[in-house]
């Protein structure tokens, strides 16, 4: 059996390493690795990780939703799936200890929603991020409406979504989505570096500080509702299904004029 999620504690004390393991779907997030996640999350709480890194296998951080696997799914089905998402995110986003998304290629859709539900964000120079499920008739599933504006500002997170744009590392880190941006070859010991300065720190004030820092988020929940009921819609109409078929078949999608 293979795993979807590798966890793994690094030699330096106290930081555990989340791994997504899909390389060959360049990490697409499906119910299964959302699942593993949720577990690795709940197994790591218990533990004395005092600073967790969340990265992708091999050239990708995650392309986001697995398109295969959603395809067919129901609008109920959807709706579940969107929901899950939320629910693993938001343990990340609530996790004891400080969380680091070490964003080594494409973050994009639930990809860059998996990094925005992290404390700190640090990508790699061939990195890349987007929301851009508008291509394909549906919107963010798992946040992009409402963690994405709070890190980068309302007007820009509407030209990221409505425009589908994909941007590079270095003008995610000037929007202020990525807190630095390091050449590929020394990113994962820059970030190694960075786990190590939080392990110093006393660990029951970086709980106690991110557990304050969070408390701006306090509306989440009914957004939630909202998001992933709007998302179950789209997933249900004709653009949805066309422009996940057209992305599939590698042809442009024919979204109906309304």
């Amino acid at each position: 059996m293979v795993n979807n999620i590798i966890s793994e504690k690094w030699p330096a004390e106290h930081t555990v390493i989340l791994e997504l393991n899909r390389p060959e779907h360049y990490n697409a997030l499906n119910m299964d690795l959302l699942l593993e996640m949720e577990k690795c999350l709940e197994k790591q709480k218990g533990d004395d990780a005092r600073v967790l890194i969340i990265t992708g296998a091999d050239k990708s951080f995650s392309s986001g939703a697995d398109l295969k696997e959603i395809r067919a799914y129901s609008s109920q089905e959807m709706r579940e799936f969107s929901l899950t998402g939320h629910r693993v995110l938001k343990k990340i986003e609530d996790f004891p200890c400080p969380v680091i998304a070490a964003v080594n290629g494409y973050a994009l859709g639930g990809g860059c929603e998996l990094a925005c539900s992290c404390d700190l964000i640090y990508a790699a120079e061939s990195a890349k991020f987007g929301q851009p499920e508008s291509k394909v008739g549906l919107i963010p599933g798992w946040g992009g409406t409402f963690r994405l504006p709070r890190h980068i500002g309302v007007v820009k997170a509407k030209e990221l979504v409505f425009t589908g744009s994909i941007i590079a590392a270095g003008e995610a880190a000037d929007t202020g989505l990525v807190n630095a941006v390091f050449p590929d070859d020394q990113f994962m010991d820059k970030v190694l570096e960075i786990a190590e300065q939080i392990v110093k720190n006393a660990p029951i004030a970086n709980r106690l500080s991110k557990k304050m820092l969070n408390r701006y988020q306090d509306d989440i929940e009914s957004l939630i509702d909202e998001e992933s009921l709007a998302l179950a819609f789209c997933a249900s109409c004709e653009d949805g299904k066309e422009g996940i078929e057209a992305f599939l078949a590698k042809r442009e999608p024919v979204f109906q004029n309304r």
